[in-house]
């Protein structure tokens, strides 16, 4: 009896140990022989990488986190351009110019926020495909993809430049700030397209399991960008417009390095071209996941239009340290929404392949780290902020706003964290109108209805505007996670029925 029990807790503690290791992919983590086999990994991700990666074994959380640390790496290198881009505006063209890009910067996000949006979803059904080797599928729907992809771009530029006056006027746009905003939107309209284009590839290649390239492609733009940045604006002044012309070619450089990896994919799925070019049938299945993931972006850029002309009223001041902490912002939302991106892709290809024991594994290993990992972040970035502040103005009042809007949200920002994981779960596991919704009350409804409230009650304040966003965090907490339940639980249905019908 004695012995039988011993034995039972020695056969726990390795199935303990296994479980262990089948998530985080520890054995000894002290040895040379882990230490050189991550190092070797991550060495051969980030520079020698395969186009695509099977998510569907393997050590989950190792998987999880260097799958991301391309995208993370992406996403920093994202916000170091526009750190870069936006310092070099706010202190060679000074505060005003710093408040129109801001503007600009909301308006344009309505379109670009609604592809990465869609771009998302796409990642979804782009890795079920490639999880259920439905290779001649995958290359219709991306070929249908590219070809809206244009076609939308193309109108939105165009009404985009001729309701320009109009745009900047809805969101009370102070009159001397017109003309320099005016500039800017026009020119950076010219670059949607090639946005629209390195976004969609991108999303194909991640959710194919490969990060790396398009960081690299993204860190080119970067380079470039920045090299742009100072000759138009320093070397040869050519004020707002030199800044908007930078940033456009660094965009289109990106989309055709994207595009041209994509063409030219090594591995089990390549694309081909099928004729005709465009099949509106194979947009039908991506409708029910790409759109509402991109409406919910949409939601989000509205409600920041919304009360981006609630923060106007306040003047130039409050405009310019709400664009800078934006900025600052970013070294906390970029981590969360690669470890987001990352695992819609992981869970979606383990759903294609039926294990959905590996996708809660995952599920609940990431929710661990992320919201751990946000608080870290947000104590350091919370305690650099004033130095990071004075990067992109000197003027006292710009940074006082700046800063509160930091000690306002970020104690909160775990939450982020936690919704970011919970968003990419419930899409990866093929719903994306849940997300959609959650996105249109935490964010839309709730943070308006917040503002404009407190204002009929004669409160009328930035400190409301910093309060509105910590308070949606916990009301999107509480919807997504009572939605990932349920969607889990349909996900384990489903899987149940495709068994029974598989054994009949």
């Amino acid at each position: 009896m004695i012995k039988s029990l011993i034995m039972n807790q020695i056969l726990n503690k390795l199935s303990a140990l296994k479980r262990r290791e089948q998530i985080y992919g520890i054995r000894n983590p002290l040895t040379y022989d882990f230490l050189h086999h991550n190092l070797h990994h991550l060495h051969v991700l980030l520079f020698h990488s395969a186009d695509q990666q099977d998510f569907t074994r393997g050590a989950i959380l190792r998987q999880l986190l260097i799958f991301m640390l391309p995208i993370l790496l992406s996403q920093f290198l994202q916000q170091f351009y526009t750190i870069a881009d936006t310092a070099l505006v706010g202190q060679v063209l000074g505060a005003q110019a710093l408040a129109a890009v801001g503007t600009v910067s909301l308006i344009l996000s309505v379109l670009v926020n609604f592809f990465i949006g869609f771009s998302a979803g796409l990642s979804i059904l782009v890795s079920h495909l490639y999880g259920e080797k439905e290779y001649a599928r995958l290359s219709a729907l991306v070929q249908s993809i590219f070809v809206t992809i244009v076609l939308f771009a193309v109108l939105f530029t165009a009404a985009g430049i001729v309701l320009t006056e109009q745009l900047l006027a809805a969101l009370a746009t102070p009159a001397d700030l017109i003309p320099q905003a005016s500039l800017y939107l026009r020119i950076t309209l010219g670059g949607i397209l090639a946005q629209l284009l390195y976004n969609t590839a991108s999303a194909v290649l991640r959710a194919l399991g490969n990060t790396t390239s398009t960081l690299h492609y993204l860190a080119a733009a970067v380079l470039l960008n920045i090299a742009l940045d100072v000759l138009l604006l320093i070397a040869v002044p050519c004020g707002i417009a030199g800044a908007a012309a930078a940033t456009v070619t660094a965009q289109a450089a990106a989309a055709l390095l994207a595009l041209r990896k994509l063409l030219r994919l090594r591995g089990a799925w390549q694309f081909h071209l099928h004729r005709p070019f465009f099949q509106p049938v194979h947009l039908l299945p991506i409708l029910g996941t790409s759109i509402p993931a991109g409406l919910q972006a949409v939601f989000m850029s509205i409600s920041s239009l919304v009360i981006q002309a609630y923060i106007n009223s306040f003047g130039y001041a409050a405009m310019a340290g709400m664009t800078v902490y934006a900025r600052v912002e970013g070294f906390l939302y970029y981590p969360l929404f690669a470890f987001g991106i990352a695992l819609t892709s992981f869970i979606g290809q383990n759903v294609g392949a039926g294990d959905l024991t590996r996708v809660r594994a995952g599920l609940r290993a990431s929710l661990r780290l992320a919201g751990g990992g946000a608080m870290g972040m947000a104590l350091v970035a919370g305690l650099c902020a004033p130095m990071l502040i004075s990067l992109f103005t000197d003027d006292p009042a710009v940074a006082e706003n700046a800063l509160d809007a930091v000690w306002y949200t970020f104690p909160f920002y775990w939450l982020y964290g936690i919704n970011q994981i919970y968003i990419g779960a419930i899409r990866g596991l093929g719903n994306t109108l849940y997300p959609m919704m959650t996105a249109l009350v935490s964010y839309c409804l709730f943070r308006v209805a917040w503002c404009w409230g407190w204002d009929m009650l004669g409160l009328h304040s930035m400190h409301i505007v910093y309060s509105a966003y910590s308070a949606s965090f916990f009301v999107m907490a509480a919807l997504l996670h009572f939605g990932c339940r349920r969607a889990l639980r349909s996900a384990q249905q489903i899987s149940t029925e495709k068994g029974l019908a598989a054994r009949t």
